[in-house]
């Protein structure tokens, strides 16, 4: 073997062995323990008067399967799905022609502004829009009430508090559609734009006809990247409201397997790997239907 291979062998192995330590290892353990009765008292130290670890192979997913809460959730993240991935497609298609107009002076200052969400930390982000929207003290209630309307219960009560992550969800998500759809819009020729005023066409005939043909793409690859995000949506409403949320977010609902009252970390891991399945499935799917790895093979 030459001194030159060798050397190389010697720089990447360490990256290699870190890479699978780091990162393969822990999905191959999970795997691992959602055949498992891996739970508190027996993981991952054997309690003597705990049922003792062992292989159960597919109980745990017969378990979630028959469980109410666990079918809820996997229904209302797939709600969360449809509902904010078409709200963010749409704030982030309307800002960009916006931004994109020849009649809006002063971009520069507003995409500044605008990309403010991906600045903040989702942790203070969050926490704020919970001030807001809290049922006494939040200024959207208060400016409610300034008008004679009576602001509903954001916080705790599950259909207004679903609508208020849509917002957060909005909110967070924006930037990434407003830049990746800005960009696009961008590499639209303005040949196409001009002969379709030649031809009679109205702003909203090239829009529909002439623009969003072109920058389909792209549009459907940050609506995908951003579905995934959606369905795996943990942080916001685990701050927002863990307990509110618990049936009604597929992940939400598998760390509470794992970190409730009566954790059961077998049956959590389960639920990550059902998640996953769907997850890729879907993903697969998707690019197959909007044909993005045609793309990526010209």
């Amino acid at each position: 073997m030459k001194k030159t291979t060798v050397a190389a062998l010697m720089l990447i192995i360490p990256g290699i062995a870190a890479f699978l330590f780091f990162n393969l290892w822990p999905i191959v353990y999970s795997i691992y323990l959602a055949f498992t009765n891996a739970k508190l008292g027996n993981f991952p130290i054997q309690s003597p008067t705990a049922e003792p670890l062992r292989f159960v192979g597919l109980e745990n997913f017969k378990w979630l399967l028959k469980q109410e809460k666990f079918l809820n959730a996997f229904k209302w993240t797939w709600i969360f799905v449809a509902t904010s991935v078409t709200l963010k497609v749409l704030a982030g298609l309307f800002l960009s022609l916006l931004y994109n107009s020849k009649y809006v002076r002063g971009k520069t200052i507003y995409r500044s502004l605008l990309i403010i969400p991906w600045a903040l930390p989702l942790l203070f982000s969050v926490t704020v829009w919970k001030f807001m929207f809290d049922p006494v003290f939040g200024p959207i209630n208060l400016t409610l009430k300034s008008i004679g309307v009576e602001g509903p219960n954001w916080i705790n009560d599950p259909f207004w508090g679903f609508i208020a992550l849509n917002i957060i969800e909005v909110w967070l998500a924006y930037p990434f559609m407003m830049t990746v759809i800005t960009a696009a819009l961008q590499s639209v020729p303005d040949v196409l734009i001009e002969a379709a005023i030649i031809d009679g066409a109205n702003y909203w005939q090239r829009l529909r006809h002439v623009v969003l043909p072109v920058v389909g793409k792209p549009i459907a690859f940050a609506t995908i990247l951003t579905s995934a995000a959606s369905f795996q949506y943990f942080m916001v409403p685990y701050i927002y409201n863990a307990g509110l949320f618990e049936d009604r977010f597929i992940l939400l609902y598998g760390f509470r397997q794992a970190f409730g009252a009566t954790p059961y970390y077998g049956r959590a891991t389960a639920v990550m790997i059902i998640a996953t399945i769907i997850l890729a499935i879907y993903m697969y799917v998707n690019v197959k239907i909007t044909r993005l790895q045609e793309g990526a093979k010209e």
